[in-house]
């Protein structure tokens, strides 16, 4: 049976790339012309692939619509589909290539993870498994406001973006506030445990995170929802419903 192209996603194109044998008939190497690579490299440099967090398949037209005006780009965007929930962004311009530092962004209040790609940009090259969120930590102890221990303290939940000191420059107020670079494939930390002085006693920190889409309740990851997860073993009933072990 013959396929069309236009019919098949990114996974069936390269493993009929991977079943192709190359022979002379097929022409020899070419070099692309410096000219060409360059804005060819240009063109990538203001490129950036996202993926939309849901276990099922989003309306790509309503997306594509709706994803400019959240992101209030001036300069104007291409958005492409690429394959299942993923899609790829051409800025036009590097000022509207700033919006993906102010993620995290949702659709469907479904978390998109966003990514830029290096060298040639090839999609399976990509993780996409990294989101970026302002996370407040809680029940710190006046000793610990300080900039040092709060870039201590996010570093326990994953890589330190900024730690935020207010106007002042100095971590004073109710909570700690940290940028954060967090795993994705794993569930979310509740909370911190930490030993201050030493002395086998635990001082434990709540975990509050900005922004936060919908996730699931039951085991804490951010790649779907409560009603599309898949763990077999559900907490206890109380009054007819489930009690999830996660909460808001």
């Amino acid at each position: 049976m013959r396929h069309c192209m236009f019919c098949m996603d990114s996974e069936d194109i390269a493993s009929l790339c991977a079943s192709l044998s190359i022979s002379e008939c097929d022409g020899h190497v070419q070099l692309l012309d410096g000219k060409i690579m360059a804005e060819a490299i240009n063109r990538l440099s203001l490129c950036v692939v996202g993926k939309v967090l849901s276990r099922k398949i989003v309306n790509r037209d309503a997306f594509i619509r709706v994803i400019g005006k959240i992101w209030q780009i001036k300069q104007g965007m291409d958005i492409k589909p690429v394959t299942g929930n993923t899609f790829s962004f051409h800025f036009r311009d590097e000022h509207d290539l700033k919006v993906v530092s102010g993620s995290p962004w949702c659709f469907d209040n479904a978390l998109i993870v966003l990514e830029r790609p290096v060298s040639m940009g090839t999609i399976d090259s990509l993780v996409l498994n990294q989101a970026d969120f302002w996370v407040q930590i809680h029940q710190v102890p006046l000793l610990c406001m300080t900039m040092e221990i709060g870039r201590f303290l996010g570093g326990m939940i994953g890589i330190v973006l900024e730690v935020y000191g207010g106007t002042s420059g100095d971590c004073v107020g109710k909570f700690l506030r940290i940028r954060v670079q967090v795993d994705i494939t794993r569930p979310l930390k509740r909370y911190l445990q930490v030993d201050i002085f030493e002395n086998k006693t635990e001082t434990i920190m709540v975990l509050r995170y900005e922004r936060l889409p919908n996730h699931c309740f039951r085991c804490e990851m951010v790649d779907h929802t409560t009603s599309e997860c898949r763990e077999k073993e559900s907490g206890p009933i109380v009054n007819g419903k489930e009690v999830f072990p996660f909460g808001i």
